[in-house]
């Protein structure tokens, strides 16, 4: 898998509409865990693997003066994002790559990365970058649905037709730690709006049935925490 495989594979996610349901189906948590940040006024933020933009307006939104910067590897969702902007609020989008940042080390004082980070084609890379670019004292915040005690996710892969990073919690801790982050830490969100009705479900490639949705939904998202040293 390339990077130019990968942009292509989402620009046509970005056509089908699935940064929208992205937003449906993870919005929740995103709010739990972006409440969760301590964001202080004029805070920069990076969201990596942005998409649409929904979450890049939601931590732009999380203090006054906070500004957030979206990246992607699709052009396609970038400008989306672009699309459905609002100039109120201080977020901004850009095409780019986890394993190849185009931007100054030091700046930011979060870097959150939801849904996305097992895309990566190469952990190691993604995460020294992640690192460079943070200030010190900095915070990284991953979520992820995609993990290998969510036992109904293993399937993704194949469904989607992208290969994932599957890693156990312990492993995406040690990642972490081989990377010089300090202060890792995990927990398990949920969503707090529950399943939902049975019958306004609708199946899709990683939802295939309502049996799926419920483990998935029951394992809940894999919040990882951790800090670049001062």
């Amino acid at each position: 898998m390339s990077h130019t495989i990968l942009a292509a594979t989402f620009d046509r996610w970005a056509a089908n509409g699935r940064g929208a349901e992205m937003e449906t189906e993870h919005g929740d948590v995103a709010r739990q865990v972006i409440a969760g940040m301590k964001i202080r006024a004029g805070d920069q933020i990076l969201d990596l693997g942005c998409g649409n933009g929904w979450a890049t307006r939601l931590l732009a939104k999380a203090a006054a003066g906070a500004q957030a910067l979206g990246i992607d590897i699709s052009p396609a969702m970038i400008a989306e994002a672009e699309r459905l902007h609002s100039n109120t609020i201080r977020a901004r989008y850009a095409v780019g790559a986890f394993e190849k940042l185009e931007l100054p080390d030091a700046r930011f004082q979060h870097v959150v990365s939801l849904e996305a980070l097992y895309y990566t084609l190469d952990i190691h890379a993604a995460l020294a970058e992640i690192r460079r670019v943070m200030k010190p004292g900095g915070t990284l915040d991953l979520v992820l649905e995609y993990y290998a005690e969510n036992d109904a996710t293993a399937l993704w892969p194949e469904r989607t037709g992208v290969p994932m990073l599957r890693l156990t919690e312990s492993a995406w801790r040690e990642e972490l730690e081989r990377a010089c982050f300090v202060e890792v830490a995990s927990k398990r969100v949920i969503d707090s709006r529950g399943l939902g009705d049975p019958a306004r479900f609708r199946p899709s490639a990683c939802y295939p049935d309502w049996r799926t949705w419920n483990d998935i939904h029951s394992a809940g998202f894999l919040w990882l925490h951790a800090v670049k040293p001062r």
